[in-house]
């Protein structure tokens, strides 16, 4: 049973690229990677609906990696090649087979315990932003010149291009998993098991750092944290609140009572 829903954008400005997966078998989110200025094709907000949709429909005894491949298909039909353009990653709950399947930075809690995702050079981006941000601070930049221009973003464009190059690569320390149309190796795709007794599980895209056993708390907590650190540098992002945006990204909250 689903308790709680919500999906909010950024900005109205943009389209919104999370989604919420609401499937017979299969209840969770989907998140449309943040166009790069190199992207081609189809944004991740349109990838992102595509892949909601195509995961609802999963079948009842369809396991993780079957889905993987079938979605992973589906965006490289879209993007008409592998690898080049956008991309989206997910987090689901299949109902009947007790599992959480995640591919990308989705957040997860088991009756209110986090179950992290795996390290990605995503936060060696974000500390090199942070970097870069925390210089202008001590020089006496004020803090909302950088919000308005995130000279940080700026540098770190390069990193972001370097850290595309290693999507769906089986690199330990800086690969990750992203639907893109090109395989995802086995070591992106987690399976975790629910354990029995488990009577609630909280599913949200990345938008939401510190998620919450309810979408109150959630939204509270993130409001605090950008009252309190609006540029996201501890601990760091790879992007800031832009000065006419509600947060730092969209973000889509799913709570489901088993």
């Amino acid at each position: 049973m689903i308790l709680e829903s919500s999906v909010v954008p950024r900005a109205g400005d943009d389209p919104c690229a999370d989604r919420l997966v609401l499937g017979e078998h299969v209840l969770g989110v989907a998140d449309g990677a943040t166009k790069k200025p190199w992207d081609a094709g189809p944004d991740g907000a349109t990838l992102a609906e595509a892949v909601a949709g195509h995961l609802a429909a999963t079948a009842a005894g369809c396991p993780a990696r079957e889905a993987v491949d079938s979605a992973t298909a589906l965006v490289r039909e879209l993007l008409g090649d592998a690898g080049v353009g956008s991309a989206v990653s997910f987090c689901v709950l299949h109902l009947g087979r007790r599992e959480i399947w995640r591919v990308g930075e989705g957040r997860v809690l088991l009756d209110g315990k986090p179950v992290s995702p795996r390290p990605s050079g995503e936060r060696a981006v974000a500390e090199a932003r942070a970097l870069v941000l925390r210089r202008h601070l001590a020089d006496g930049v004020p803090e909302a010149t950088l919000l308005a221009e995130d000279p940080g973003r700026a540098a770190v464009q390069e990193l972001l291009r370097a850290l595309v190059g290693l999507r769906n690569r089986p690199d330990p320390r800086y690969g990750y998993g992203a639907l893109d149309g090109q395989d995802v190796p086995d070591l992106f795709v987690e399976v975790v098991p629910v354990p029995e007794g488990v009577r609630e599980v909280v599913i949200t895209t990345d938008g939401y750092p510190s998620p919450a056993p309810t979408l109150a708390a959630s939204e509270r907590l993130l409001a605090e944290r950008l009252a309190r650190d609006p540029l996201m540098l501890d601990p760091p992002e790879t992007k800031g609140k832009r000065p006419a945006a509600n947060s730092f990204d969209d973000r889509a909250y799913l709570r489901v009572a088993l």
